[in-house]
């Protein structure tokens, strides 16, 4: 029987029972996260060469589908799962039969996680390494509030008239970034806004750290005519920029990162 109950824990029956607490609902990239993970051993004595934590989320990525008829592919969105980072909580524990304890644990939140705006979920996997065996999971989805600089952002550009019209986790490989999609913010202009005849819309891309923002912003102008027509055919219309607000001028509040964003506007507007 012994012999039989090990080869079973050797299958993943019988193995570690995983639960994770975390002592915050909200987390912020850059800010640190606190918990304990609840563990309990199975009916045989159980090896864990590693518990670690997968910081999880979705992007859409296109696909090509098989040729049709005329021999043409088109081009579909799919949704993939990603793991944003990997955070080694434990090594090397020998749980007994029934055994229960708890591993307290800490880590940051990497500035890269994307913020719980949109329709991409957001969760932390907590795994266990067990040789030869189903390996044991706990997911937690987390709601993710913007970083303290993002959101100063935010609100500067709700103080010059827009709002976020919609938040989406695309696939966009860079070379100087180990992510292969980025998480394309869209604002539109209120229809009272200071900019509702002259923009169409903002896309922003934010990359917040300890130090500022670095921002990618694409930039639409409204246009009107037939002038209008060809540029945004040819989209003459829309600028691609970028800029770095630091973490000094972020901290004088969203009136002053306003302004700034109103003297890179109105250049844009003229160029």
């Amino acid at each position: 029987m012994a012999f039989f109950k090990k080869m079973l824990a050797r299958v993943g029956i019988g193995n570690v029972d995983i639960d994770t607490q975390f002592h915050t609902e909200e987390f912020i990239p850059g800010e640190i996260v606190e918990g304990i993970i609840k563990a309990k051993g199975g009916s045989v004595e159980q090896k864990v060469d590693r518990i670690y934590f997968q910081i999880m989320t979705e992007y859409l990525k296109p696909v090509e589908t098989d040729a049709n008829r005329d021999g043409r592919t088109e081009v579909r969105l799919e949704k993939e799962s990603i793991v944003v980072a990997n955070i080694l909580l434990a090594e090397s524990l020998v749980f007994a039969p029934g055994e229960e304890l708890e591993i307290p644990f800490e880590f940051m939140l990497p500035h890269e996680t994307p913020i719980s705006i949109g329709v991409s979920p957001i969760w932390i996997r907590t795994g266990l390494d067990i040789n030869n065996a189903v390996d044991p999971s706990d997911r937690d989805d987390i709601e993710v509030l913007a970083h303290p600089h993002v959101a100063v952002i935010f609100e500067a550009l709700e103080e010059l008239g827009f709002h976020l019209h919609q938040a989406e986790n695309e696939y966009y490989p860079q070379a100087d970034y180990h992510l292969p999609f980025i998480q394309n913010f869209e604002f539109i202009p209120y229809q009272n806004g200071e900019y509702r005849s002259t923009v169409d819309e903002l896309e922003l891309v934010l990359y917040p750290d300890e130090d500022g923002v670095d921002i990618i912003m694409e930039f639409d102008r409204k246009t009107r005519g037939f002038k209008g027509l060809m540029a945004d055919m040819l989209d003459l219309d829309e600028s691609h920029e970028r800029y770095y607000f630091d973490a000094e001028e972020l901290e004088e509040g969203a009136s002053s990162v306003a302004d700034r964003f109103r003297e890179i506007f109105d250049e844009l507007l003229e160029g």
